[in-house]
């Protein structure tokens, strides 16, 4: 009686530790892609990220705006 239970007991942990190793972010973002591309270009006017930053973050931002 008590291998069985345990048996249930050990898969249903199994089942609920892969519940809780997802690797997908999601991004919750408001604001429009004229905003977030004019956000970073200001950031870069600024000096508060570097071109290659910026390069990189506004090719980011339009991936994720030709998805949404």
């Amino acid at each position: 009686m008590i291998k069985p239970m345990l048996a249930t007991l050990t898969f249903g942990l199994c089942i609920a530790l892969t519940a809780c190793g997802g690797t997908k972010t999601v991004v919750k973002n408001d604001d429009n892609c004229g905003k977030q591309l004019t956000d970073l270009q200001n950031a870069l006017n600024s000096g508060a990220m570097s071109q290659s930053e910026y390069d990189r973050a506004r090719q980011a931002a339009i991936e994720r705006c030709n998805h949404t």
